[in-house]
């Protein structure tokens, strides 16, 4: 009978293998965690900044990939027709001028070009332009303009994260996905 009560009852060993395993997972965890942060912290990724031209604050960011085009379209303040330019992001993290779109011909808008062009239905397009935009600043309009930038599927109005007639510069640059997750750029 003391061998059937014996059985029934955990003895110190017993007792002891328990947290040995807990621990042991608990320690599993930490490592795969650890190693999760790390790997973040070493990939790298590009985005595309738009921040204060003034002051630097980044205001919001995008990832994208290079060679992936993105435009920003506004209305024409004078023509009141819509202008689009499509720009392109290379190796180097240089934002190139590709091509500019506009539907009217008036005050603002170009007359002659150096590079490409066609008349077509909808406008006049300059293209093969490849010119690399050291400062590519626009001022944020405040009523007709409405400027928006297009990146893959998605809109992003300036209003949405920036004030009227704010200069916001974009940039190109390499930052690591942690730094990108930490700073908040993920909310769409």
């Amino acid at each position: 009978m003391k061998k059937a009560l014996n059985r029934g009852q955990n003895t110190e060993q017993d007792i002891g293998v328990k947290p040995n395993i807990l621990t042991r997972n608990k320690a599993n965890i930490l490592g795969i965690f650890a190693f999760i942060l790390l790997m973040m912290g070493i990939i790298r990724i590009d985005i595309l900044v738009a921040s204060n031209y003034k002051t630097g604050k980044q205001l919001k960011a995008w990832p994208i990939k290079e060679g992936q085009e993105f435009d920003i379209e506004y209305t024409h303040s004078v023509q009141l027709t819509p202008v689009i330019e499509r720009y392109t992001v290379d190796e180097g993290n240089h934002i190139l001028l590709k091509e500019s779109y506009f539907h009217s011909y008036g005050a603002g808008l170009p007359a002659t070009t150096p590079y490409e062009f066609e008349i077509t239905e909808d406008g006049f397009r300059i293209y093969d332009m490849n010119q690399v935009m050291d400062n590519l600043i626009y001022r944020t309009g405040a009523v007709k303009a409405n400027h928006r930038i297009h990146i893959g599927q998605k809109t992003y109005f300036f209003l949405d994260f920036s004030e009227p007639r704010e200069g916001i510069r974009f940039t190109a640059e390499k930052i690591s996905l942690l730094s990108y997750l930490w700073r908040g750029y993920n909310n769409d």
